[in-house]
């Protein structure tokens, strides 16, 4: 509520009392107005003990968001938009929590989520590893694969093209001894989001050239 006070005043004013979160704080710190409250701080060793917040409590959740983003981001391999439900396998590392599996898949925005030990994927199947496992996303169904490649090899070509307009600029005297730091910083910022974007589309295109 802290954080989100200076965005939405009154909303965080009347939810900071009404959930009662000013009793028996002092005045000058929150008692009077959620202003005066002091701001989010990390928990430091004695919280976690007092409230029996473990080590593996944070490595859990950074693995997971860990996962989830991997997860994700293999939708883009099929260039599957992120509202569509799809399946995903998870082949664990260790236990997990069914609870967790639950959370996952939610995060994951998937139809269903299978976790399969002995899972064998089919070559050329996206994915992507975590301190959880493996997480792979079938294709079968989901893509005209051959139509995908068309379209990749396509974008493919209009990304060499702007790698070859930015790197000739920077390539260009004129250019980069006249001019300003930030201008020239920018150009180079250009230039490695191009040369990423045509490292994921070539990374898309083997894995569809092997599925």
């Amino acid at each position: 509520l802290r954080l989100f006070h200076p965005f939405l005043p009154f909303i965080t004013e009347e939810l900071w009392h009404g959930l009662g979160c000013s009793e028996d704080m002092p005045a000058d710190q929150g008692g009077d107005t959620i202003m005066t409250a002091h701001w989010p701080a990390a928990f430091d060793e004695d919280f976690k003990t007092f409230y029996g917040l473990e080590e593996t409590v944070d490595q859990l959740v950074d693995s997971k968001h860990e996962l989830v983003t991997a997860g994700r981001n293999l939708r883009t391999i099929g260039n599957i938009p992120f509202a569509k439900k799809v399946d995903y396998i998870l082949k664990p590392a260790g236990a997990l929590d069914p609870y967790e599996v639950e959370v996952i898949q939610s995060l994951l925005n998937a139809e269903g989520l299978e976790v399969d030990p002995g899972y064998a994927p089919r070559k050329g199947t996206p994915a992507a590893r975590s301190a959880l496992g493996e997480l792979f996303l079938p294709l079968d169904g989901l893509i005209d694969v051959e139509a995908e490649k068309a379209r990749l090899k396509g974008q493919l070509e209009k990304i060499a093209k702007e790698i070859n307009k930015a790197g000739a600029k920077l390539n260009n005297p004129k250019f980069t001894e006249r001019a300003p730091e930030d201008v020239l910083q920018e150009a180079k910022d250009r230039l490695a989001d191009w040369q990423e974007k045509e490292r994921q589309t070539r990374e898309s295109i083997e894995y569809l050239s092997e599925a």
